[in-house]
C-alpha cells in the first residue's frame, strides 16, 4: 500500500529529526515503535543529567513555520498515548524506570524553512 501525502511528509520530517538528533549526540535505538494505544516516533539515548545516559522519547511534528501549529499539536490526549507507549517500551526492553533517567521531547520540523526546533515536554 502506498503512503498518503501526509504520511510522506511525516516520514520526511522524522528523517530530518533523526539527523538533527544524531548531529546533537543522540544514539537512536528505535523509530516508529507501535504499542496498543500509542506510538513513539523516535527512541534514543543521550547523555544529560551530569553526563548520565537519559532515555528520550521524541515526538516529531512536521508543519509549515507560518502555520504555528507544531508546538500546539501535542495535546493532553497525545501525551497520555505517548506515556502509555513509553511504559510498554520500557517493559518490553527490561528498562528499570526507577534507575533510568527518562525524558519526553518534541522536535518540530518546518518544511518551508527546513528548520528544526527542539523542546523538552514537561511531565507533571
Amino acid at each position: 500500500m502506498s503512503k498518503t501525502l501526509k504520511q510522506k511528509i511525516g516520514s520526511e520530517g522524522e528523517n530530518k529529526a533523526s539527523l538533527f538528533l544524531i548531529e546533537n549526540g543522540y544514539d537512536i535505538v528505535f523509530r516508529n515503535y507501535r504499542a496498543k494505544g500509542g506510538e513513539l516516533d523516535i527512541v534514543a539515548w543521550h547523555k544529560k543529567n551530569h553526563n548520565e545516559k537519559t532515555l528520550c522519547f521524541v515526538e516529531v511534528k512536521t508543519r509549515n513555520k507560518n502555520d504555528g501549529s507544531a508546538e500546539r499539536a501535542t495535546d493532553k490526549n497525545k501525551l497520555h498515548r505517548l506515556f502509555q507507549a513509553a511504559r510498554k517500551y520500557c517493559l518490553e526492553n527490561k528498562i528499570n524506570t526507577e534507575k533510568t533517567f527518562i525524558q519526553f521531547e518534541q522536535i518540530s520540523v518546518y518544511t518551508d524553512t527546513n528548520e528544526c526546533a527542539h523542546y523538552v515536554i514537561p511531565v507533571d
